[in-house]
C-alpha cells in the first residue's frame, strides 16, 4: 500500500430517496437556467419517476432540451460525437443533466465536455487531453454500480479498433451527483445484478491494487461492507429501497476509490468479451473475481482477510484461512444472485478460449496493477479455463 499519494474527489452529492425532486434547488444556487436533459430511453418510457423529475426540473428553470439515448447497444465514439453535436447545436446551455446507467452517464460527462472542445471526441481519448473546462454535468445514475457519477473518466467503443477506451481526466467530473434509489424501482432484476457485481469488483480490485493507499482502502471497506450486507436484497427482497439506497452509495465510493487507485485483472478480463461476445460488464467482472481472489491467495498475497473480518470476523483463524473463506464468501454472494460460473451462454467454450484470450493480450498494463504478477501470455488462459465448459 502505498503512502506518497494523490486523492482526488471532484463533485458533491446530493443523497437520499426522492432527493431528485429537489434538483431545482441545486440549479437556482448555481443559476443555472438553461440545461440539456440527457436521458437513457429505457429509463424514460419505463420510469412514472422520470415524469415527475421532468415536471420539477422544467418549473425551476427557463429552458430544457430533452435529448434521449438509445439503450440498445455499449455507446460508441461516433455515436458520442453525434450526441456531442446535437448539444453543441444548443445556443446556449448552463448545464447538462444525465439520467442512466453508466452508459449515460459517461455519454452525459464527455458530451459536456466536447461541448467545449472542439472536434471529434476520439482525439480526446487517452489521459487529460480535454483543454478547456466542461459545461457543468449533473449525473443521474438509475442503476447501482458503475460509479461514474463520481469517477473522472468515460470509456466509449473504438468501432475501428474493436476495443473500449477511454476519455480521462482533468475535466471529466461531474459537478454533482444525485443518489436517490428511487430511480432503482423500475430496473430490471438482470440489470440490478450486473450493475451491484459491477460495483464488488470495483472495491475488491481497488482494495487489492498495487497503487492502493489509505484513502482508497477506507473508500473500499465501507464499500465493502455495504454491498455484502445488501445485495442479497436483490433478490431476497427486491422492493426494498432501503437496501438499494445504500447500494448506490457503496457503488459511489467504490468508484471513488477506484479512480483513485486503478482497477485490476476481473475488470480488464470483462473489456473485451464485453465487446466481443456481449457479456455484460458487471456478470463478466462478477465471474471471474473470485478467481482472481484465488490465484491472489494461493500466491501469498492474504489482505483479504481484513476484508472478511469486517462481516464475519473469526478471531482465531489465521490470515491465509480468512483470505480462503473470503474467496468463497464472494462466490456464494455471486451465486446467491445467480451470477452464472462459466461463459457458456455467450458463446465463450474449451474449444475457442485461445481465440478470446488473443482478444487480452493488449490488457498486460491492467493486469499490473495486481498485487501477483499475473501474465497475458500464459495466465490468461488458465483464468478462462476456470469459466469455461
Amino acid at each position: 500500500m502505498k503512502n506518497d499519494f494523490l486523492f482526488q474527489i471532484d463533485n458533491r452529492m446530493l443523497y437520499g430517496i426522492g432527493k431528485s425532486l429537489t434538483i431545482g434547488e441545486v440549479l437556482n444556487t448555481e443559476g443555472w437556467r438553461r440545461v440539456v436533459l440527457l436521458a437513457d430511453a429505457g429509463v424514460a418510457r419505463h420510469a412514472a419517476y422520470y415524469n415527475a423529475f421532468k415536471e420539477t426540473l422544467s418549473s425551476a428553470v427557463d429552458e430544457v432540451t430533452e435529448i434521449l439515448l438509445r439503450d440498445d447497444e455499449e455507446p460508441s465514439y461516433d455515436y458520442l460525437d453525434d450526441v456531442a453535436g446535437r448539444i453543441r447545436a444548443v445556443a446556449e446551455v448552463d448545464a447538462v443533466i444525465g439520467v442512466g446507467g453508466g452508459s449515460a452517464m459517461d455519454i452525459a460527462k464527455a458530451a459536456a465536455a466536447l461541448r467545449t472542445n472542439p472536434g471529434p471526441a476520439i482525439q480526446y481519448r487517452g489521459f487529460d487531453k480535454l483543454t478547456e473546462p466542461a459545461t457543468p454535468c449533473i449525473c443521474i445514475p438509475t442503476t447501482a454500480g458503475t460509479g461514474s457519477e463520481v469517477t473522472i473518466n468515460a470509456v466509449f467503443t473504438d468501432k475501428s479498433e474493436m476495443k473500449k477506451l477511454g476519455i480521462n481526466g482533468r475535466y471529466m467530473n461531474a459537478a454533482y451527483a444525485v443518489l436517490d434509489a428511487r430511480w432503482l424501482e423500475s430496473l430490471p432484476q438482470a440489470a440490478a445484478v450486473s450493475a451491484g457485481m459491477d460495483a464488488m469488483v470495483h472495491t475488491l480490485e481497488s482494495f487489492m491494487t498495487n497503487n492502493a493507499n489509505p484513502m482508497t482502502r477506507a473508500l473500499n471497506r465501507e464499500a465493502f461492507v455495504l454491498l455484502y450486507r445488501n445485495l442479497p436484497a436483490l433478490a431476497m427482497a427486491p422492493d426494498d429501497l432501503e437496501a438499494r439506497q445504500l447500494i448506490l452509495l457503496g457503488a459511489y465510493l467504490a468508484a471513488a476509490g477506484l479512480f483513485n487507485s486503478g482497477s485490476g485483472i476481473a475488470g480488464a478480463l470483462s473489456y473485451p468479451i464485453g465487446v466481443h461476445y456481449k457479456v455484460p460488464h458487471g456478470i463478466g467482472g462478477g465471474i471471474f473475481i473470485s478467481s482472481v481472489i484465488d490465484f491472489n491467495v494461493a500466491h501469498g498475497w492474504l489482505d483479504y482477510a481484513e476484508l472478511l473480518d469486517l462481516v464475519e470476523p473469526h478471531p482465531d483463524w489465521s490470515a491465509e484461512r480468512k483470505a480462503r473463506r473470503f474467496a468463497d464468501a464472494i462466490r456464494e454472494l455471486a451465486r446467491s444472485l445467480d451470477v452464472p460460473e462459466t461463459l457458456s451462454q455467450w458463446g465463450i467454450t474449451a474449444d475457442n478460449v485461445d481465440e478470446v484470450g488473443d482478444l487480452m493480450q493488449g490488457m498486460q498494463a491492467a493486469f499490473d496493477q495486481n498485487p501477483i504478477a499475473f501474465s497475458a501470455k500464459t495466465d490468461v488462459y488458465d483464468m478462462l479455463r476456470r469459466h469455461v465448459d
